[in-house]
């Protein structure tokens, strides 16, 4: 195709992927009560292990639609995110060469599956303990915990987004090898190091308590281990 018919091209691929977006968090906004419901699951797991009444309350009626939206937005992408990839793949795939393509097939589904966990982890484990170990650190018999709704939607989706993206560090590790940049005998070498770097990681992203630190420094720990095994297999 010339310039122009991939300019074209572009141009419909890009408003079809625009509309799937609109329509997937217009349909989101319907069940935005659902949606709430399922997001403060984690806070009032938490308040059952402290033993206290979970409770909100809206400080800020602008923060707190703000919240909602972000999350309809979020959850809307999630719904459309299987067509945009196919948009997006329909038009990168013409200018790859075969080999090109096959690792882009690869990886795109492992990289959605490592995103995924790292939400799941995000929302079971480490939201909730980091939310009990917070409540925890204040005298409960002078302080009543009672968060702003605002704020903690906007706590659970910027905590699970980093958890998604840190969890492909496996991927980036294979990559990287594929590339030859870095050989697996490099993060071997790297080991210590690496393991200091996530806990240091860990206590910059999570919560400031130990047991957070704790929770989210393990994973990384493991997906490193991962990562290393894979590109060994990588290498081979």
């Amino acid at each position: 195709m010339t310039f122009v018919q991939h300019l074209d091209e572009l141009r419909t691929r890009l408003l079809r992927t625009i509309a799937a977006l609109l329509v997937a968090v217009v349909v989101s906004m319907f069940f935005y009560r659902t949606l709430i419901n399922v997001a403060t699951i984690p806070y009032f797991r938490a308040m059952t292990w402290v033993g206290v009444g979970p409770r909100f309350i809206i400080s800020e009626l602008g923060g707190t639609v703000g919240s909602v939206m972000k999350l309809a937005a979020i959850v809307g992408f999630f719904i459309a995110s299987p067509y945009v990839a196919r948009e997006l793949w329909g038009f990168v795939a013409g200018g790859l060469y075969r080999e090109e393509r096959r690792y882009v097939k690869a990886f795109a589904p492992v990289s959605y599956l490592l995103f995924v966990l790292g939400c799941v982890f995000g929302y079971f484990l480490l939201i909730p303990f980091a939310l009990y170990a917070m409540v925890t650190m204040m005298p409960l018999d002078k302080v009543e915990p009672v968060l702003g709704l605002g704020d903690y939607l906007g706590f659970v989706l910027t905590l699970t987004i980093i958890l998604g993206l840190v969890f492909q560090l496996p991927l980036v590790m294979v990559f990287l090898t594929k590339l030859g940049l870095v050989p697996p005998d490099r993060y071997r070498a790297w080991r210590r190091h690496a393991i200091l770097a996530n806990i240091v990681l860990a206590a910059v992203l999570s919560p400031p308590d130990l047991l957070s630190m704790m929770v989210f420094a393990l994973p990384l720990v493991v997906l490193y281990e991962i990562g290393l095994w894979c590109s060994v297999w990588a290498a081979a």
